[in-house]
């Protein structure tokens, strides 16, 4: 005897597929041929700090997103972002990789932009290193 579960994705499988039986032109995937950029203009300039925030939860969502029911069943069918799956597992990976690509540029742009800062030696009492004359150091 089947589950109640079971039963639904039977009759939901079976209805997915006699819609696509009998309407096939529209089972198609569209083609997006146009490679449109979205640019969005913000009114003032995020900081680092408010970048960070914002892309650390940027996939993954908050913990009160995660907690509404629309949330779980997210976390377990993983339907939010469809051909790649929504789970968390994924979701923390693509928020990692945001954070890595977002802090290399923002290092990136500090080594090109600031000048290098030279600063002069602390005073010590010592005249010499160990890397000048390692035999004097040694018994």
């Amino acid at each position: 005897m089947l589950s109640k579960f079971s039963r639904f994705l039977t009759i939901a499988t079976l209805t997915t597929l006699t819609c696509i039986i009998t309407n096939p032109s529209e089972a198609k995937p569209v083609q997006n041929n146009s490679s449109k950029v979205d640019i969005v203009e913000v009114s003032s300039p995020l900081s680092v700090n408010e970048l960070v925030n914002q892309a650390f939860s940027e996939n993954s969502g908050t913990f009160y997103e995660q907690a509404t029911i629309d949330g779980a069943l997210n976390t377990i069918l993983g339907w939010r972002t469809f051909p790649e799956g929504s789970y968390p597992e994924n979701n923390v990976a693509r928020d990692g990789l945001l954070l890595s690509t977002i802090m290399s540029d923002y290092f990136k742009q500090l080594q090109k932009e600031d000048p290098i800062f030279r600063t002069k030696d602390l005073n010590n009492p010592f005249d010499s290193s160990l890397n000048e004359d390692p035999n004097n150091y040694l018994r």
